[in-house]
């Protein structure tokens, strides 16, 4: 018994396959299936190449040494893109067993985020071409590129960059942002990105701390947005800026520009054949722009991150039970609530199961609520505050009791749904043991009544919502799921 005890730990984090163990699938799934279509590409490529009468060698010597043509880069974009997407689904489905929002495929803040990116991946790119202008005094000629060449370079990067920032900060960080917290799952990512990047043209040790370094940079922006907007267009505007408008390589691929910047000096400084990225001049520049990055995204604009963050806390000793599900709301009760979270700041919130010896749980009501109707109380997560600390302080505020004990019983998230408009919100569910009689702590919750009921009763108080009239139906049927939920995982 105790060894299989063992093997269930070393395998399996809860009812899922430990976090290290899927990092090792998705890497190994990832790597294999982009190298073979990569190679079915090429293939494709090379034929075609030999129909047209091009020397095998030619085309061969151009492949090596990075010279790819727009078409046969976006045909490769395209299908790392189609290869990071759908793994990432369908292991998150199947293994992970957690919905698409939470690997930051959340289209809040879309614009927004997308801007900030673009911003900072063609200003620190535009940095480094005038610092290069400035060790080689002399105007930038023009470069070989055309227009409609540019173009299809600017398409055939999107995907390439989208790829790369759906499996590392898509996929990989959130299984080790989970499991670990934002320490582990900003690094480690950037180190297998870098690794990702060993076989380059031209690669050198400095070249592949920068990448790492570059990583770290689009992590962070992960991090503190909960999307992929951001690094996304970082990623794919500091590619654009580089290779297809000033003419330098990137990350050892050559590249025709509509501007041929000159590179001059020591490559340890500018890169050399590498391009930027394999100098010092990229790692202070990339350095110089976190504070920028800081500053753009100093409120989250999703929840996803935090989420994330407090699961690596409140289950640092074993994963919990996780529910999503989506609801689709009106346009009354969307606005409403996203002020709501906006205005009081909340970090997802806490919904409390306070149960009583003879194990009845505690419901209220409020003045504003349609008559007769109760439910679990709950309340919001303060900035920079713990779940259980935003418990006992919701336990004391909604109640005047003190309790016992506090074990959290898992997380629910939800997707509103209004339009083309989506807002993710999560709340956790907390069983507390109290003695007493329960009494509002502050005066501003409006709490008009209480009423102790058996466990049994939450599916009940569940329809009880979902049969509200219209004006609450949204409110209502949002507030059910934590009790049905809750039923379940009180009496598991």
């Amino acid at each position: 018994m105790q060894t299989q005890t063992g093997c269930r730990r070393l395998f399996l984090r809860g009812s899922v396959l430990h976090p290290p163990w899927r990092v090792a699938i998705y890497l190994i799934a990832f790597l294999i299936a982009e190298l073979v279509m990569s190679i079915l590409v090429s293939l494709l490529y090379i034929g075609f190449q030999l129909l047209m009468g091009v020397p095998l060698e030619k085309t061969l010597t151009a492949l090596t040494e990075g010279r790819l043509p727009s078409l046969l880069l976006l045909a490769i974009g395209i299908s790392r893109l189609a290869v990071a997407l759908g793994l990432a689904l369908l292991m998150g489905h199947f293994l992970d067993r957690e919905p698409a929002e939470t690997m930051g495929l959340d289209p809040t803040r879309l614009g927004k985020d997308t801007a900030v990116g673009l911003l900072l991946g063609v200003g620190t790119m535009i940095l480094i071409g005038a610092t290069l202008l400035a060790l080689n005094p002399q105007s930038p000629w023009p470069g070989k590129a055309v227009w409609w060449a540019f173009l299809l370079d600017a398409v055939a990067l999107f995907p390439l960059a989208a790829a790369e920032e759906v499996a590392f900060r898509g996929y990989l960080q959130r299984a080790l942002t989970t499991w670990r917290g934002p320490i582990v799952g900003v690094l480690v990512p950037s180190l297998l990105f870098a690794l990702f990047h060993a076989l380059n043209p031209n690669v050198s040790l400095l070249a592949l701390v920068n990448i790492a370094l570059a990583g770290a940079v689009f992590a962070l922006a992960a991090e503190r947005t909960g999307t992929l907007c951001l690094p996304i267009a970082y990623h794919y505007a500091w590619n654009l800026t580089q290779g297809p408008v000033l003419g330098l390589p990137v990350s050892g691929m050559a590249w025709n520009g509509l501007l041929a910047v000159p590179v001059g000096g020591p490559s340890w400084l500018t890169g050399g054949a590498f391009g930027p990225e394999g100098g010092l001049l990229s790692t202070g520049v990339l350095l110089l722009s976190l504070l920028p990055l800081w500053a753009l995204t100093r409120r989250p604009s999703s929840l996803i991150g935090v989420m994330r963050r407090q699961r690596a806390e409140v289950e640092r000793q074993g994963a919990l039970p996780y529910r999503h599900h989506r609801l689709t709301v009106t346009e009354p009760f969307f606005n409403d609530f996203v002020r709501s979270v906006r205005h009081r700041a909340r970090r997802g919130e806490i919904v409390l199961l306070l149960r009583r010896a003879d194990g009845h749980l505690l419901l209220h009501t409020k003045s504003f609520y349609p008559a007769g109707v109760f439910r679990l109380p709950s309340g919001g997560i303060l900035p920079g505050e713990s779940v259980l600390a935003a418990a006992r302080r919701e336990i004391h505020e909604e109640t005047g009791l003190a309790p016992r004990a506090l074990r959290p019983l898992g997380l629910i998230s939800v997707t509103f749904r209004q339009g083309w408009h989506r807002r993710f919100f999560h709340s956790w569910l907390v069983l507390a043991d109290v003695e007493g009689d329960p009494r509002p702590g502050d005066a501003g919750e409006r709490i008009s009544d209480f009423r102790w009921v058996p466990s049994e009763a939450l599916p009940s108080v569940a329809a009880q919502l979902r049969a509200l009239p219209p004006d609450w139906a949204d409110w209502g049927r949002f507030r059910a799921q934590s009790h049905e939920i809750g039923h379940d995982w009180v009496h598991q």
